[in-house]
């Protein structure tokens, strides 16, 4: 993962507005890098995603599940999810989950459908990047 990654990332969404009101899953891949990512660079694109959303009038709180089993990127984590949780001005929760149905029941999502959050069954890719 880098950094040119999650700006992108909050590129599109702000080309993509009707996507900021919804919950959003979050998966850290067992292989992804962050050790190129510092606690800085978080607080520089959160500062990104707190502008992107300023001109929004959510009516809405928003929540933000994340699944890891990537040990060497907790410390990144801890801190982008303790950063969006400041509740100043913010309408999102963000919450790291130790599986995805735990993350389904979070996100109220109807137990029927709580496993295609694992499998990705029914879901289209809307962007991909592959940056340096």
């Amino acid at each position: 993962m880098s950094v040119a990654e999650m700006v992108a990332l909050a590129e599109y969404q702000a080309q993509h507005p009707d996507w900021l009101a919804y919950d959003g899953f979050n998966l850290v891949a067992p292989d992804a890098d962050f050790s190129r990512v510092t606690t800085n660079d978080l607080d520089d694109v959160a500062a990104q995603y707190q502008a992107l959303f300023e001109p929004s009038s959510l009516v809405i709180f928003r929540r933000s599940a994340w699944v890891s089993n990537n040990v060497s990127a907790q410390a990144q984590l801890d801190h982008w999810i303790g950063r969006r949780n400041t509740r100043r001005e913010q309408t999102l929760e963000a919450r790291q989950f130790d599986s995805f149905a735990q993350a389904a029941v979070w996100l109220t999502l109807p137990a029927d459908k709580a496993s295609i959050l694992e499998t990705g069954e029914g879901f289209d890719e809307l962007a991909r990047y592959d940056l340096p």
